[in-house]
């Protein structure tokens, strides 16, 4: 059987795909009688578990509404990547053309009554929270007078994703 460059690459990708990165930088260790000993003895995490990975961001609750936001370096983007699932709304906040991220956008979300159920600040470009099922205003503010609001319906299964693109001031 000869293995074509595809076909490794392919198989390749699914190693780096279902082995956990600590594996590939860690050794076992092994008890006295040379019988592997796992890493981590608790049990695995639920997934979508951000608590304890590298990097996680904080979950905030207001008002029953849970989101978190960050995105500043790889381990809390694969953190936030991770729990994605957990949160049906996910903004993205950039510099449009460049695509350099932003951060301290000022987000609110009302309801279609009106009222505003989040009130928030993201700690990086990315934002994302479990609203309940319905169809919202977004707004999100960059703290340079540059507002955008945008309606989105938020699903009870899956998410809503929306980025939001302003100028960059030096142009």
């Amino acid at each position: 059987m000869t293995l074509t460059a595809k076909s490794f690459l392919r198989l390749m990708m699914l190693v780096a795909l279902t082995t956990p990165a600590y594996a590939l930088t860690q050794t076992s260790p092994a008890n006295e009688s040379g019988q592997y000993v796992a890493l981590h003895p608790l049990p695995p995490t639920a997934p979508g578990d951000v608590n304890l990975l590298p990097g996680a961001p904080v979950v905030h609750t207001q008002a029953n509404i849970a989101y978190i936001s960050g995105g500043i370096g790889g381990g809390q983007r694969a953190a936030m990547r991770a729990t994605a699932p957990n949160y049906n709304l996910h903004l993205l906040f950039a510099v449009e053309g460049s695509g350099a991220y932003l951060s301290d956008v000022k987000v609110t979300a009302a309801n279609q009554q009106g009222d505003v159920v989040l009130d928030a600040t993201s700690d990086g470009p990315y934002f994302m929270a479990k609203l309940p099922p319905g169809t919202y205003q977004i707004t999100a503010d960059d703290g340079t007078g540059g507002t955008q609001t945008r309606e989105v319906k938020v699903p009870a299964h899956g998410a809503a994703p929306i980025s939001f693109f302003w100028q960059s001031s030096q142009e």
